[in-house]
């Protein structure tokens, strides 16, 4: 995708690492997932913006 949108400011995109999730159920193991997962979409979402934009037919 970086390449066809030709943006040299265009964000480095990762793959989730759910290796570093935690498997006990607790509150506070609960709260460090949620913290994962809201710091990868902040990540991953001005990218998806950018792509959706550039190649969805919808205009908003």
């Amino acid at each position: 995708t970086k390449k066809k949108v030709n943006d040299p400011k265009y964000p480095k995109f990762t793959y989730f690492d759910a290796s570093t999730l935690k498997s006990n159920h607790t509150i506070e193991d609960l709260m460090f997932n949620i913290n994962l997962f809201q710091k990868y979409i902040q990540v991953t979402k001005p990218i998806v913006q950018i792509v959706y934009n550039k190649y969805s037919k919808l205009k908003n």
